[in-house]
């Protein structure tokens, strides 16, 4: 096996690990009660995320390696990710700004109140 094979190798590995944990982290939220996945959405869809971004992942062997070594890898990056998530609230509230800005000038303009 020359390197490239043993690197795809230790990805494919790696990402088929966060498939496993995302399927068993499924199956635990499908016996909870409706309003309890109901508040466990946002995990849900944040933690299907991190699972994709493995699928396409390219890591060296040695990062492949350490990864790995988590013992529930999709837990440990969902728990990082909330610990950030403030840049999250940043780029909404930006947009949103962003939005309310377009669509006051789109009335004035609308309105003929600019040019």
């Amino acid at each position: 096996m020359n390197y490239q094979e043993y690197r795809q190798s230790l990805n494919q590995k790696l990402a088929e690990k966060v498939q496993r944990e995302l399927a068993d982290f499924h199956e635990d939220i499908l016996s909870k009660s409706p309003q309890e996945i109901y508040h466990a959405a946002y995990q849900i869809i944040i933690k299907s995320d991190i699972a994709e971004c493995f699928s396409d992942a390219d890591y060296s062997p040695q990062a492949a390696k350490a990864l790995m070594k988590s013992p529930n890898l999709l837990q440990d990056i969902y728990e990082e990710w909330i610990g950030r998530e403030d840049s999250h609230m940043e780029d909404l509230c930006q947009t949103i700004a962003d939005f309310k800005s377009y669509m006051v000038k789109t009335e004035k303009i609308l309105s003929g109140k600019e040019r």
